[in-house]
């Protein structure tokens, strides 16, 4: 699971006809704080000024793009079939 935190920015392209939902692209990428420069791909996403801490772009792409900005990214992780089928006692 992916929680994003202190959005900057957030935009959902959703065609009218989506017939499944899948995904056929994920990317988390990072955008450091001024001087160093961000990826072309982001001018039209969040104003940058100086003071603004890095943030972390996530895209998601199927039949759906999903696109947000945010300063903060939590990514948690699921415990595997075969941790989870050993019981643990204290």
């Amino acid at each position: 699971m992916i929680s994003l935190s202190n959005l900057h920015h957030v935009s959902v392209d959703k065609p009218p006809q989506i017939g499944g939902s899948f995904i056929d692209e994920i990317s988390l990428i990072h955008l450091p704080a001024l001087p160093h420069p961000w990826p072309a791909d982001t001018v039209d996403r969040v104003r940058r000024f100086d003071g603004l801490c890095e943030l972390a772009w996530l895209r998601i792409v199927g039949p759906a793009e999903i696109e947000a900005v945010a300063s903060i990214v939590t990514i948690y992780t699921a415990m595997s079939d075969d941790r989870a089928s050993i019981v643990q006692t204290p």
